[in-house]
């Protein structure tokens, strides 16, 4: 299928905002030392009579489409696609930037992208996609978060072990893509996951 060729995309889903309480939508990509950018929005005319199928984004450049505006996130949010859960006190992640396909716009690090190194702090308020559809959210724990992204990554590499099973309903995996808020300390506030197809 497409998007299992798109290694580390989450798709922007139509109602992204805010369900169980976190702040922001999936419109975001300001990396953590942006400036803010503009509310969330998003366009898109693909599946609609009369309008051509957008060609699949598969260089990563963004451009590979018909989606319309590429979308922005709220003031103070970003999107990170987690490459390495280090321990429960923090992560590395890389920058997950908007691409057009044939499925509307979707986030995925690009090729090679830096990854920096994020605190999770016990008190980080987090949210976890439910497998039953876009829009819909429960939140956790921090203990529940960690094990949920060490799962997911074991699951990414076709690794699942006793110590890391398979994850399990309600929850499901959708390719490590967060949105994120940082504190004044740089640590991580907020962290929901992205539902995707």
């Amino acid at each position: 299928m497409l998007l299992a060729a798109l290694s580390g995309v989450a798709a922007c889903d139509p109602d992204d905002s805010d369900a169980a309480g976190a702040t922001g939508g999936s419109g975001s990509s300001a990396s953590p030392s942006s400036a803010p950018s503009a509310t969330a929005s998003k366009a898109s005319d693909t599946g609609k009579p009369g309008n051509s199928d957008p060609t699949d984004d598969v260089d990563g450049d963004g451009k590979g489409g018909d989606c319309g505006k590429p979308p922005t996130l709220p003031a103070g949010h970003t999107k990170l696609k987690v490459e390495l859960m280090r321990d429960s006190s923090g992560f590395e992640a890389a920058e997950a930037k908007p691409h057009c396909t044939p499925n509307d716009w979707i986030y995925g690090a690009e090729k090679g992208a830096q990854t920096k190194h994020y605190v999770l702090p016990e008190g980080v308020k987090a949210y976890l996609a439910l497998a039953a559809g876009p829009g819909k959210w429960k939140q956790v724990d921090h203990e529940q978060l960690s094990l949920h992204i060490d799962r997911c990554l074991a699951e990414e590499i076709g690794a699942p072990t006793k110590d890391y099973p398979k994850v399990k309903a309600p929850y499901g995996c959708f390719g490590n893509i967060y949105d994120v808020t940082l504190n004044a300390k740089g640590e991580v506030e907020t962290m929901k996951e992205i539902w995707s197809v």
